[in-house]
């Protein structure tokens, strides 16, 4: 009798709940109790040679990755995976990058995975990185990969080849003619760091993260925090952490510099979240959460996201009984070759089951019992009419449309009681503004000999602010609305 197995702790929320022992092919199976004693959920550990790395994996969900991983694509969603190391310790070192060069970077990184992580050098039309930012201009895209081949990175690595803190150049161009003379159509060469792709090739746990949806944000600093979120958002609700932050360990987490001033962090902690909240349409796998708590007088954020719902086809099959499966079969290959076609593969109504948390043959009957319904009787299905339903399933396949069907049908009608997450998407939050104690100094109104303030980032708005000061002019706080995010 085979068991079903699980490839990471991310890759799988709960697995079929009757298991004749706690004992498996790819590592023990812990169980895992809620605080009333009771079993909640399986979870396999994966130890030793049963983990399933980085170089195992293909790293990409789409079908096609330069025809999706489009800026004004709206129905569907490249997703990328980024092993959780790079998710955890990755910091970009350079001040001088916009949201534009990071969410290349990511695209860069996703034709790698595409082509293969342990290759030397990879290639991609210069045309893929204007389509996937949403630009108007192959210059702005040009000037972007400089600056990341400038720019360094750190990665915090313990494994055979890469231990310790690593710092690299994020890319490497390698090109001998002059890339500003390239046309979109052209191919641009670059080479990832060695430590990097060490870290993918290794890695054991990683987050699947909506490649469109990065190409939206318009703050570098917006990065890190969604990637955690992704990252968390993979894990069954138990094992879910996102901390509680203050605004210093915010600032400490997205990488803004430590003297930054606390208006432009009030700013950024603003457009970050906003643009968190503003995700939406088929890049949004997961609600969030976002409110401001005090705890011993400090102001903290504090986020929670819920599960990131996956499709059929990325759910691992549940265990089946071999007479029940042996019935599916044969009751599919008894109708004729036109009724066929309305019914996925044992495979996918086990991928269901795991996903409703019930048995495969419950998935089956529901499923026939509806066809039966728009068939025969023109019922609509799942809030789709018949004739609707069967166009659909003639013009996408039935997969597709199983994947509705799964994700609409109400999962009581399957006789499950599921434990719905408290988690409630955020429309829009406002950062709470900091009223500074009355101090002895402020009392007595005495003002201070003026001196110049480091410059927080490297911009030329700033230095001229910072030399007109200096110069003896009245000084003049810069305007928070000409600091790129």
């Amino acid at each position: 009798m085979q068991r079903p197995t699980s490839t990471s702790v991310e890759e799988i929320e709960k697995l079929p709940r009757k298991f004749p022992d706690l004992s498996g092919k790819r590592g023990s199976l812990l169980v895992v109790h809620g605080a009333n004693g009771n079993v909640k959920a399986h979870v396999r550990k994966r130890v030793g040679k049963d983990i399933i790395r980085g170089s195992q994996r293909f790293g990409l969900k789409c079908r096609n990755l330069s025809q999706e991983a489009v800026y004004s694509n709206e129905m569907t969603s490249p997703r990328l995976e980024i092993p959780r190391v790079v998710v955890d310790t990755m910091r970009i070192v350079s001040n001088n990058l916009r949201a534009h060069d990071v969410a290349a970077f990511w695209r860069l990184f996703a034709e790698a995975r595409k082509s293969g992580i342990n290759r030397d050098v990879h290639s991609i039309r210069l045309g893929d990185i204007v389509a996937y930012l949403g630009l108007n201009s192959i210059h702005r895209v040009k000037l972007a990969l400089v600056r990341l081949s400038e720019a360094s990175m750190t990665l915090r690595l313990n494994q055979e080849g890469a231990r310790g803190l690593c710092s690299m150049r994020m890319i490497e161009l390698l090109h001998d003619e002059d890339l500003a003379e390239l046309r979109g159509h052209d191919q641009v060469f670059f080479r990832l760091p060695t430590a990097l792709k060490l870290a993918v090739l290794h890695s054991a746990d990683y987050a699947w993260v909506e490649l469109n949806a990065m190409a939206r944000f318009t703050s570098k600093f917006t990065f890190p925090l969604y990637m955690k979120l992704c990252l968390e958002a993979g894990k069954h609700e138990m094992h879910r952490k996102v901390p509680a932050m203050s605004r210093s360990e915010f600032r400490k987490f997205v990488g803004m510099p430590e003297k930054t001033q606390a208006s432009v962090l009030d700013k950024t902690m603003q457009h970050v979240l906003d643009e968190l909240l503003a995700i939406k349409g088929v890049q949004q796998r997961f609600p969030i959460s976002v409110s401001f708590v005090t705890e011993n007088e400090i102001e903290k954020l504090v986020i929670t996201v819920g599960s990131s719902a996956k499709r059929v086809r990325e759910a691992k099959p549940a265990w089946i009984a071999p007479e029940m499966a042996e019935k599916m079969i044969k009751t599919v290959y008894d109708m004729k070759p036109r009724d066929r076609q309305f019914y996925p593969s044992l495979t996918r109504f086990r991928q269901a089951a795991t996903l409703i948390e019930t048995d495969a043959y419950k998935v089956f009957s529901v499923w026939q019992t509806d066809l039966h319904a728009v068939r025969s009787y023109g019922e609509p299905i799942v809030g789709i009419p018949a004739v609707e339903f069967i166009d659909l399933v003639e013009h996408y396949g039935i997969e597709d449309v199983f994947d509705i069907w799964v994700n609409k049908r109400d999962v009581f009608d399957f006789g499950v009681v599921p434990e719905f997450e408290p988690v409630e998407q955020t429309a829009a939050i406002a950062v709470p503004s900091r009223t500074p104690k009355p101090t002895k100094a402020l009392k007595q109104a005495v003002p201070e000999p003026w001196q110049p303030k480091p410059l927080t980032y490297d911009d030329a708005p700033l230095r001229l602010i910072n030399v007109i000061q200096e110069a003896g002019d009245a000084p003049a706080e810069g305007d928070d609305a000409e600091i790129p995010f």
